[in-house]
């Protein structure tokens, strides 16, 4: 009973942390948010940020975004995508990404904000994408025969584009300018643009298409 109690008063505490952390960057910026900045706003001592983020704000955000990359690849298991089923995958794949950046606006402004204002945590932001890629698609050639076909190191390479460029487009759209008019179709153009870009890469490499 009284561990439940700890992990969810935990659970709660980093929460909180994430919350006013990724507030305060929105409203002062990466570069003028300090772990005192979030101590105070919280409510909590500053021993609390670093116990359980013991390199300060570059651990927010890190372990910030690694929980959010397994949790929403966690849920769309590519290795479990196949010849059959890949334009119905990727399109909720799309969907889903949108939904996630749409229901985490701030989160995901204050997460780009920082990100380009320190050199360390791009390197690390890249790292973890084209990891997980690397990782992900090892186990989806083994079941998908024509990326079976594509060399390992450009399969990786259109995936990374791919997501880099759904993000990017996503971002524009939610943060700067509506690219559509409504999201539905939105998602409909990027689910197709998805597709054709792996069928580019296919076709230029000789590989029948999705």
């Amino acid at each position: 009973m009284s561990n439940k109690k700890f992990s969810r008063n935990k659970e709660e505490k980093i929460n909180i942390i994430y919350d006013t952390f990724f507030k305060l960057i929105l409203q002062r910026g990466y570069s003028k948010t300090s772990t005192n900045h979030v101590a105070e706003s919280a409510d909590l001592s500053i021993g609390t940020i670093y116990k359980y983020f013991p390199k300060g704000k570059e651990d927010i955000i890190r372990k910030y975004f690694e929980e959010s990359m397994e949790t929403f690849f966690d849920s769309h298991n590519l290795s479990k995508m196949n010849d059959e089923n890949v334009r119905d995958f990727l399109y909720h794949f799309v969907l889903d990404l949108f939904k996630n950046h749409k229901e985490n606006e701030g989160y995901n402004l204050a997460f780009r904000s920082a990100i380009q204002s320190d050199k360390e945590l791009h390197n690390a932001y890249k790292a973890k994408v084209i990891n997980f890629f690397k990782d992900t698609l090892h186990r989806v050639r083994k079941v998908n025969e024509n990326m079976k076909k594509i060399p390992e190191n450009q399969l990786i390479e259109v995936f990374v584009f791919m997501y880099n460029l759904v993000n990017a487009l996503i971002y524009h759209h939610l943060a700067l300018m509506k690219l559509f008019d409504t999201d539905d179709k939105f998602v409909e153009y990027l689910s197709n643009l998805v597709v054709f870009s792996l069928n580019y890469y296919l076709k230029r490499d000789n590989v029948a298409s999705m």
